[in-house]
């Protein structure tokens, strides 16, 4: 036990991430006769990036400076430096691509910054919208406010990530033959790329960056033409902190591939976001490029959490609209959306009629009725029967229990509600149609966030059924479909 951290601050977590192997991620094509691909996993900091580290170290020389802790620090970057100074306690304006997923944006808000300014993706330095320019003309406004971009050079980083290559090192016991990474800014690459060449000879420093990006062309491009959708990697020109020679070979990786390799490494237990997807890929195609075989290992930076694209890369539905999934993936969900259920309806469920109570109905007797039946919630019923809510057991039950309501009270005051259906209930509930006729595909997608479900006529005059989950996986069962 004696290994075992103490009670410390969150900046004292920073750092000494994981390195796992990614042999069992589908698509990397281990065999025997394969190199080795692991995994950094930087996700793991405090905040969920790299970044931290890089927050930590810029922190650490602002306290050198004499800059006040409560000073206003206006940071631009794809949102997760932000992140990881909002963690460290300081006051920030937060100076954020279009392109940035709103996941960041809400956790932002949350950290309490002081505002969001969203920039135009792909501004080039020295026009009005690149976030340079606005940045010091928000400082200009602010007396004792800071400037903080990691690409304009103005912080020295080079001991933040000879710490993360020192780290490399010692878990891979000096042997190493490459380093894939997605590159942005070009300090992470800069550095490394030093360190490690310092240490290993012959080491190779793979640069990845999205498709249409024009960092390793080493030059200023019609911004126009560039657009991704890869979030955290790839400029519209190359930044100032990349030093020339520090990259041995540039890999271009397509948004489709990085959006799916970055759901594989999900499945494979890896909570990465879209740079690592995309990195991972870049790694494999290095790896083949170069003909390296067993014995030789490729070590790949898995930059930030996957917890930032609930929107985006965790979304089925937009990763369809953006058409991001690889035939293999678009293949196994839409069987999953579609192929499990056949056409069916909720009709094929032959669920029984429902039993209901009356809203004016006594609490008393509808926790009886539920307990006769074992019934976990029933249905309750208004003027001319119509649907208006519905009532738990538990919750009866509880509220009885404590004197919150007599057994004798109506059902009324304390029914879960739907929303529009008039009365005082204790809690109201979006209504959904839910017909014999709806498909279970979307009565699947109800299921999502949602534990019942009440099926009506399609005026919502009669309650003729309910069914939970367990009446989906029952008909699975039935059809021999049923696949975890």
């Amino acid at each position: 036990m004696s290994g075992i951290q103490k009670i410390t601050t969150v900046v004292d977590t920073i750092g000494n991430t994981p390195m796992v192997s990614l042999t069992d991620v589908e698509g990397i094509g281990a065999t025997e006769h394969s190199a080795e691909f692991v995994g950094k996993l930087e996700y793991m900091n405090p905040g969920g990036s790299i970044k931290d580290r890089v927050a930590k170290h810029i922190v650490q020389q602002l306290d050198k400076q004499g800059v006040a802790k409560d000073a206003l620090l206006v940071v631009a970057g794809p949102g997760n430096l932000a992140v990881s100074l909002s963690m460290l306690k300081r006051r920030l304006v937060c100076l954020i691509p279009e392109r940035t997923s709103g996941d960041r944006i809400r956790l932002l808000k949350a950290s309490g910054v002081t505002d969001i300014v969203r920039t135009l993706d792909g501004a080039l330095p020295g026009s009005p919208e690149h976030p340079a320019e606005i940045g010091r003309r928000i400082v200009d406004q602010y007396p004792g406010s800071v400037y903080v971009d990691e690409e304009q050079g103005l912080w020295d980083l080079e001991e933040c990530y000879k710490e993360l290559a020192a780290e490399i090192l010692d878990q891979c016991d000096g042997m190493i033959d490459a380093l894939v990474l997605g590159v942005d800014t070009g300090n992470a690459a800069t550095h490394l790329s030093k360190a490690l060449k310092a240490s290993v000879s012959g080491v190779q420093v793979v640069g990845v960056e999205p498709s249409n990006s024009a960092i390793g062309e080493q030059n200023i491009v019609n911004p126009l033409a560039r657009r991704w959708l890869c979030e955290d990697i790839g400029r519209a020109y190359a930044p100032r902190a990349l030093e020339p020679g520090s990259i041995d070979m540039w890999i271009q990786v397509s948004d489709p591939v990085a959006y799916s390799m970055a759901r594989r490494l999900i499945k494979a237990g890896i909570h990465s976001g879209t740079s690592a997807g995309a990195s991972v890929a870049a790694a494999r195609m290095f790896a083949a490029s170069a003909g390296l075989c067993r014995g030789n290992r490729v070590v790949v930076i898995i930059g930030d959490t996957s917890r930032n694209y609930g929107d985006t890369l965790l979304s089925d539905e937009w990763m369809l609209a953006h058409d991001l999934l690889d035939v293999h993936m678009l293949g196994d969900l839409q069987r999953k959306q579609l192929g499990q259920y056949r056409g069916a309806s909720i009709e094929d469920l032959q669920l029984p009629a429902a039993v209901t109570v009356n809203s004016d109905d006594p609490v008393g007797a509808a926790v009886a009725l539920m307990s006769e039946n074992e019934f976990s919630q029933v249905p309750v019923t208004g003027a001319q029967r119509r649907l208006v809510g519905y009532l738990t057991l538990s919750a009866a039950q509880a509220l009885i229990d404590s004197g919150a309501a007599l057994p004798s009270s109506p059902v009324k005051q304390f029914m879960l509600k739907f929303a529009g259906s008039g009365g005082g209930s204790i809690s109201r509930s979006k209504y959904w149609l839910i017909t014999p006729e709806t498909p279970l595909s979307d009565l699947a997608k109800f299921f999502e966030t949602h534990s019942v479900a009440f099926i009506t006529d399609s005026s919502r005059k009669f309650c003729l059924g309910i069914a939970t989950k367990q009446d989906l996986l029952t008909f699975l069962a039935r059809r021999n479909a049923l696949c975890f």
